[in-house]
């Protein structure tokens, strides 16, 4: 079957650009880093501090769920109905994935799921920001000091989503017996 590394190639039959090849590349040696003892030991610490980032920024928002609910809303992108549907599961799903991260059960499926919130977080700030908006972000916590949105935030979540894609390539591998 195709993947990743065959598509950007050349081996699906169509030519590769430089670009392609340069990612390729760069896949395949990241794919060879984590299959050695360092990057099983990297992929540990990558799985069990996201989990534990993502249970410490659950907590604040399931004792809190109004001023979650307010958090959110600053963002000004749900409904009512949904933005208090929101406060009271987005923290119980950060929760359980960060505790199935920590605990290595289903943690493809988790890591997922806190892959696609931290993309949903990362155009959720940009949208603010293009609308001119400034507020805390409530990202790990809603009852206390925490920066307002902006690049430092949007990067922050990148580095969280790289961490997240690494992830994704070592388990992976562990899912195909590789």
């Amino acid at each position: 079957p195709e993947s990743y590394f065959s598509l950007a190639d050349g081996r699906n039959g169509k030519r590769p650009n430089i670009l392609s090849s340069a990612v390729a590349e760069m896949l395949v040696q990241l794919k060879n880093f984590l299959n050695t003892r360092a990057g099983f030991i990297l992929v540990q610490i990558l799985r069990i501090g996201l989990g534990l980032l993502f249970v410490y920024a659950s907590l604040d928002k399931i004792w809190h769920p109004g001023l979650f609910a307010k958090a959110i809303s600053n963002y000004r992108l749900l409904p009512l109905p949904l933005l208090q549907l929101s406060a009271i599961i987005l923290p119980w799903l950060e929760l359980t994935c960060g505790v199935a991260l920590i605990l290595n059960r289903y943690h493809r499926a988790a890591n997922l799921l806190i892959a696609s919130l931290l993309l949903i977080f990362i155009l959720a700030i940009l949208s603010a920001m293009a609308r001119g908006l400034d507020f805390n972000c409530g990202c790990f916590g809603v009852s206390g000091e925490e920066s307002n949105i902006g690049l430092w935030k949007i990067a922050q979540n990148m580095g969280l989503l790289l961490s997240s894609i690494m992830l994704e390539f070592r388990f992976r591998d562990e899912s195909q017996g590789a």
